[in-house]
């Protein structure tokens, strides 16, 4: 059941990463016709986001750091359970944090549960620059944050 809840998520937030790809690139156009949560309504300032400074990390548009990340994530689940790694003592790694013990089963999920922490920690940063710096309601936006949220979690669970 993990396994597909991870592979939703991570399709979801690719889907919202493409989404706000475009957006950043001037591919999607504002259109009343288009439901408010898609955020390309006349009037929306959820498309505006990603032409602010806050919509880029060292140059790169968030949005496609995020499909990339999205990615990594799918290829590691799907690589988990079809035994596209190799397994063994030197591709796991083990961690006792305070009476929490996790099994990586690999150098993979280890560094992709490092990314997803930093991933998290970047979006509550976001989060506070959308609502105290912007004054913006993004409502994809809170979806992908949240979306990564989720993904954390669940790569500590698969983890234990």
């Amino acid at each position: 059941m993990t396994v597909g809840l991870i592979l939703a998520l991570a399709l979801a937030g690719l889907l919202i990463s493409v989404y706000f790809t475009l957006a950043y690139y001037g591919r999607v156009k504002k259109s009343r016709r288009v439901p408010e949560i898609l955020c390309a309504r006349e009037g929306s300032s959820c498309v505006t986001v990603v032409q602010t400074p806050y919509a880029r990390v060292f140059g790169v548009p968030n949005s496609l750091l995020g499909a990339l990340y999205y990615l990594l994530v799918m290829a590691w689940i799907l690589g988990e359970v079809t035994g596209w790694f190799p397994s063994g003592r030197l591709s796991s790694v083990d961690l006792n944090l305070g009476g929490l013990a996790l099994h990586f089963s690999g150098f993979i999920h280890f560094g992709l549960l490092i990314a997803s922490f930093a991933t998290v920690t970047l979006g509550f940063y976001l989060i506070y620059a959308l609502r105290r710096i912007l004054r913006i309601d993004c409502p994809l936006c809170y979806t992908a944050h949240g979306i990564n949220a989720a993904l954390l979690v669940l790569q500590i669970l698969q983890a234990r």
